[in-house]
């Protein structure tokens, strides 16, 4: 085979195979901030290239984006916010008049190229100061607009990003407030009792019968301990998609 047939040979067309890829990578956001954050990539190689982008989600105590608690390490994984005994503490208030709590919470999340990103939020609250409370979840403009006296509407879900087309880099953080109501359980009891005594003595001249009523009211109270609280969680748990609702 001559040398021209040899190059003519690698000229030669041949059929792409198309391939899935899924990449993991760790990288480092806000320098100096010391917080890792998982993000991963999927995208298919080949004639049909459409990359997907980078996604990221996080949850936790009002911070710097980037900073959070906990962010996920896999496509549609669920993250926990806890709460127990430091904000019980607070919504116990006063033992007599009870009081009121505002927990907030940030999540992070971004989602690039034409993945869209939605989550919800479950709130599992049983027990303690909190089960025996008035609460209610709302999501809010700010960490700082997190008061009991928030008028924002209930939610239980957010979508941050369509599957409109983005290269942005920027994490968008929303916030969400967890307000609860303590008020306690009191209640009165009122009881009479009557006694009558009989002469010890009986016959002509025996006094008769004494009796003697009394009263009184006892006021029972709901008490709590707020140092032995449970651990309640709110759920995020977030899910992606393609434009026409592919995963």
């Amino acid at each position: 085979m001559t040398q021209d047939a040899t190059r003519a040979a690698w000229r030669r067309p041949h059929g792409w195979l198309l391939s899935g890829a899924v990449l993991l990578v760790a990288v480092l956001v806000g320098a100096g901030t010391g917080s890792t954050l998982a993000l991963w990539r999927a995208e298919v190689s080949g004639t049909a290239r459409m990359p997907v982008g980078v996604t990221v989600f996080g949850v936790g105590a009002p911070a710097t984006p980037g900073t959070l608690a906990t962010y996920a390490t896999a496509d549609r994984q669920s993250l926990t916010f806890e709460l127990g005994p430091a904000q019980a503490a607070a919504l116990y208030g006063d033992a007599s008049t009870g009081g009121a709590v505002a927990v907030p919470v940030q999540v992070d999340s971004l989602a690039q190229g034409h993945r869209g990103l939605t989550y919800t939020v479950t709130p599992s609250i049983t027990g303690g100061v909190f089960g025996a409370s008035r609460w209610s979840l709302h999501k809010v403009t700010s960490a700082a607009a997190c008061t009991t006296a928030t008028t924002a509407t209930a939610a239980t879900s957010s979508t941050p990003w369509t599957t409109a087309y983005t290269s942005s880099t920027t994490l968008v953080s929303e916030y969400w407030c967890l307000v609860a109501r303590f008020v306690p359980v009191t209640g009165s009891h009122t009881n009479t009792a009557t006694v009558t005594g009989t002469p010890v003595i009986p016959g002509p001249g025996a006094p008769a019968p004494l009796t003697a009523t009394d009263s009184w009211t006892a006021t029972a109270r709901q008490t709590l301990v707020p140092s032995a609280e449970p651990t309640h969680r709110l759920t995020f748990t977030f899910s992606t998609s393609r434009p026409g609702g592919a995963p």
